[in-house]
């Protein structure tokens, strides 16, 4: 049998299913003849009790560098402790409802408004109101949790719905992760792809995976394979073993630098949202960080960031690089991002709308609170700032002017800093692509993110299926802006990076590579394979290509002609 879902953390593995049920809806009906007070006694002593056992976790995953983790069971903390939740609670016991109806009564209509909500975030957030409830109606009631810490054999995990919390406590026997609901943007996605754990969502039918059964998970195709004869069986197990030995191949490239056949050096830098995966990229031999996403330091939490939290965050990562760039992106919320603390009117249109630089050129004190935080920490490491959604010179200007103010503001106070941190701009607009020439006298660099530069130019929003067959990066009209951008900037003698998942695509790398391009930004566990496949490439002769890519008509014709110029060892590869 083989079922389909979406490929939410690439990778392959072959075992044993471990079903992990999802915890059954408690009756919303039941009720109680216990007097009230003594009712919403208990579920304060349940929420103090999980409240300190979450804390406790938080500041274990904070103590590890593991921020992304701990950030998630903070905004965990936080809903269990809601005064709104709580008020809830109350009203339905006293409407005569048992503690646990009470909390799943309140919760339930907690997650129907945010799944009522025109916005992605907004329903996974559901989803983590969901785990909390379920969570302290455990407590209530005395039910186990389940807990994947004490895992003593590999599985791949099977779960209609694994709850956030669940996987966060898995140890190191977690092979892959098979789920009927969740995608992409879900908690459990960007969790398993930080830990590093294959997962496939959204897969139809897995009511038919039992426990112990034996299956093949092919997370970078989004299939899983079932009910396999010995022989495929056999076959399965190949794939995982030839998917390791690849892995184990690659480790060679921790301790070289990427360089083509022909002698060029291309810098394979990482992108990150935490400091929790910097050992990783650091053990990788990545060349620094191209890209960090302050964005998920505002999420989930209901007051901003300040200064000295930041500060502390930028030092710890740029002391862990040691002398290695760490490019920092200044807040990106909008579109699919939100963040409760800014306090933001519901938009019609987000990813065109108030959103990065155009936020912080609003509300310039929430800029100047991060550019100081990044200017104090350039002490300690070689710090890059880059403004994120500039769209042409005016926005760059105010952004400049802004920065200028808070330097004068930290020497006034006689704070140290390093006066000639590089200053850089995403190109992401297909406007700003287009003007590069006027951009690039006053930036320090270029980072291309291919993900929004591709869907604006395309007008085709990648997470919508009905148009995601239109959104592609090697749509020629793409690769051109792309080439004009790589073009002026090694005509102007500035260094030009792809951060998006464009430049972890071994399909479009030759073209990249072709256009002279010297840096890509990946996510850590791509860092090596980009080493190896750059290291496979002949830099003269992918111009050539980059040249016939730009000329074609299609994306499939792009495609055709990559493969037709690459060498069989590298389609090896991917």
């Amino acid at each position: 049998m083989v079922l389909k879902g979406v490929a939410a953390s690439p990778g392959k593995a072959a075992g044993n299913i471990l079903v992990i049920q999802d915890i059954p809806e408690y009756d919303r009906e039941e009720k109680s003849t216990a007097a009230a007070q003594e009712s919403i006694r208990r579920v304060d002593e349940a929420i103090d009790e999980l409240n300190c056992e979450m804390e406790s976790l938080s500041k274990r995953l904070s103590a590890a560098g593991d921020d992304m983790k701990a950030a998630m069971v903070q905004m965990h903390a936080a809903m269990l402790t809601d005064k709104i939740l709580r008020t809830e609670i109350e009203k339905e016991i006293n409407r005569g409802y048992s503690p646990p109806a009470a909390v799943a009564r309140a919760a339930y209509r907690q997650q129907k408004l945010l799944l009522s909500l025109n916005d992605t975030l907004m329903k996974e957030r559901a989803q983590d109101v969901k785990d909390v409830s379920k969570r302290l109606i455990c407590r209530l009631t005395g039910q186990t949790y389940p807990d994947l810490s004490d895992l003593r054999r590999e599985a791949i995990i099977v779960s209609d719905n694994l709850l956030p919390s669940m996987l966060t406590s898995a140890n190191g026997k977690v092979k892959g992760l098979i789920m009927a609901k969740g995608s992409k943007t879900s908690h459990v996605a960007i969790l398993a792809a930080n830990m590093g754990i294959p997962a496939v969502l959204g897969c139809a039918s897995i009511e038919n995976l039992h426990d112990g059964e034996f299956v093949f998970l092919d997370a970078v195709s989004g299939t899983v394979y079932s009910g396999l004869s010995d022989e495929k069986i056999r076959w399965a197990r190949g794939e995982d073993v030839q998917y390791r030995s690849k892995l184990d191949r690659l480790s060679v490239w921790k301790n070289r630098k990427s360089v083509t056949k022909d002698g060029k050096r291309i810098h394979v830098l990482a992108n990150i949202m935490d400091a929790s995966v910097t050992d990783q990229l650091m053990e990788n031999g990545a060349d620094g960080v191209g890209l960090f996403r302050t964005e998920f330091l505002y999420m989930n939490r209901e007051t901003m960031p300040n200064e000295d939290e930041q500060f502390v965050i930028y030092q710890n990562v740029a002391k862990k690089l040691k002398g290695r760039p760490l490019t920092i992106r200044t807040m990106d919320i909008g579109a699919d991002k939100t963040a409760s603390c800014l306090k933001m009117e519901k938009e019609e249109n987000p990813s065109l709308g108030y959103r990065a630089i155009r936020i912080c050129l609003d509300r310039p004190e929430i800029l100047k609170v991060q550019l100081a935080a990044a200017l104090r920490a350039s002490v300690f490491g070689k710090i890059k700032i880059m403004f994120p959604m500039i769209s042409g010179t005016e926005e760059l200007d105010r952004a400049l002017e802004i920065l200028k103010d808070v330097k004068a503001e930290l020497e006034k106070k006689e704070i140290p800093f390093d006066k000639n941190v590089p200053v850089g701009i995403m190109i992401e607009v297909p406007s700003a692509a287009v003007l590069a020439d006027k951009l690039v006298g006053k930036a320090d660099f270029f980072s291309i993110g291919s993900n929004d530069l591709t869907q604006y130019t395309l007008a085709a929003d990648r997470l919508n299926g009905r148009v995601s067959h239109l959104y592609s990066h090697l749509n020629p009209a793409v690769l051109r802006l792309i080439r004009n951008t790589i073009d002026t900037a090694n005509k102007n003698g500035k260094t030009c990076s792809v951060c998006g998942e464009m430049a972890a695509d071994p399909a479009a790398l030759p073209i990249l590579i072709g256009m002279g391009l010297k840096n890509i930004s990946v996510n850590p566990p791509s860092v090596l394979l980009m080493k190896n496949l750059i290291g496979l490439s002949d830099q003269s002769r992918l111009a050539v290509l980059a040249e016939q890519a730009v000329e074609a008509e299609t994306p499939q014709q792009v495609l055709a002609l990559v493969k037709d110029t690459v060498s069989q060892e590298y389609k090896n590869w991917y």
